[in-house]
């Protein structure tokens, strides 16, 4: 891969500060000043990339003299530059995160950003809690192979499951999918769905009855999750496989479908969407490795999942209680070298009525 040239960060740096992202605009004009000393002004002179630099720290810095404004809303290194006496590196590896319901947009989007470097948000003594562990779940079919299980957050609970599928059943997958991938699509107003930058990637729906090992997948994810996956009876959905190529994301999102709808947003649900009920779970294959990138984050929690091909991710989006759980907010950080592939298995509410039985206590 060519390295990035002086013109080329100026350009990032220019786009940044435009778009109000003034830290990372900072970082990127600070990078450039640096290459445009070592490459001569051959591409970009240092007094040009310095007057942008000098622009954007002024304009950083001005949002802290602001009283009518919360600067936790802005692209910042949560302190002015300025009489810092560091470099925009350091300053963003100081930058203090904050987790849980309450952090703003802007906070998600860098805690997001800081999961995707690989930057852990939690603290040690967290993670300790953590723990890895085999389990059968009582099941004839785990007893010899029994489950091996890594837990990445307690709430929501998230955890990884290892080695699920062979490297042949990924495989297989990804050779079904193929023939049927189409560009992905985001919900819109009205119940339409449209093509977004928010996701870039193609994908393809493929059903239980499309080939056998689709059948044998199914069951396997009911008996991991000990949740049906019928989908005949609309208790799960059909499987979308999706490709992530070179640059390939999906920025922060929810899974569950219908309860942060608005009446006026309901009345454009199919009624076989109300029947089926929300998407109560959601369990990810890794159908390949990823070189670099690619990771499943989740930013209000400080969660991080890389690829593993044959591994899976679970999680519950909604509480016991039925409400939506706020705090599975993730996103499928950018390919950075490689392909990834996936296979979404989506679990509705309906079937589940014995399988997760509902709680009473909103915490649950």
């Amino acid at each position: 891969m060519l390295p990035f040239l002086a013109r080329d960060l100026l350009y990032l740096g220019k786009q940044s500060f435009t778009a109000g992202y003034y830290a990372h605009a900072i970082s990127w004009l600070e990078e450039a000043l640096t290459r445009a000393h070592e490459e001569g002004n051959r591409t970009a002179s240092v007094a040009e990339v310095r007057a942008f630099y000098t622009a954007a720290v002024d304009m950083h810095d001005k949002l802290f003299e602001r009283t009518d404004l919360d600067v936790k809303d802005y692209d910042t290194f949560g302190h002015p530059v300025r009489g810092n006496g560091s470099t925009a590196v350091l300053l963003g590896r100081s930058q203090v995160f904050r987790l849980g319901d309450d952090i703003t947009p802007h906070e998600e989007q860098n805690n997001y950003m800081a999961l995707c470097r690989g930057e852990r948000l939690i603290s040690t003594e967290e993670e300790s809690k953590l723990l890895c562990r085999l389990d059968n779940r009582g099941h004839p079919y785990l007893l010899l192979r029994p489950l091996r299980v890594e837990e990445r957050s307690r709430n929501p609970y998230v955890v990884v499951y290892h080695d699920l599928l062979t490297e042949a059943q990924t495989d297989l997958l990804k050779q079904i999918a193929e023939p049927k991938l189409s560009r992905s699509m985001v919900q819109a107003g009205k119940g339409s769905e449209v093509v977004s930058v928010s996701r870039t990637s193609q994908n393809a729906w493929v059903g239980p009855h499309d080939h056998p090992l689709m059948t044998k997948v199914y069951h396997l994810v009911e008996i991991v999750t000990g949740l049906s996956t019928d989908v005949d009876n609309e208790h799960a959905e059909v499987v979308q496989i999706a490709n992530y190529g070179m640059g390939g994301h999906y920025t922060p999102h929810h899974d569950y479908l219908l309860v942060d709808k608005d009446p006026e947003e309901m009345k454009y649900v199919h009624p076989k969407e109300l029947e089926a009920g929300d998407r109560t779970a959601t369990l990810m294959f890794y159908l390949s490795d990823v070189t670099r990138g690619g990771a499943t984050v989740f930013p209000k929690v400080g969660a991080s999942v890389w690829p593993r091909r044959g591994s899976a991710v679970f999680w519950y989006n909604l509480k016991q209680n039925g409400k939506e759980n706020p705090q599975t907010l993730h996103g499928a950080c950018p390919v950075a070298v490689g392909s990834k592939w996936i296979a979404n298995f989506w679990i509705r509410e309906k079937g589940q009525l014995f399988r997760r039985r509902c709680a009473l206590d909103p915490e649950l």
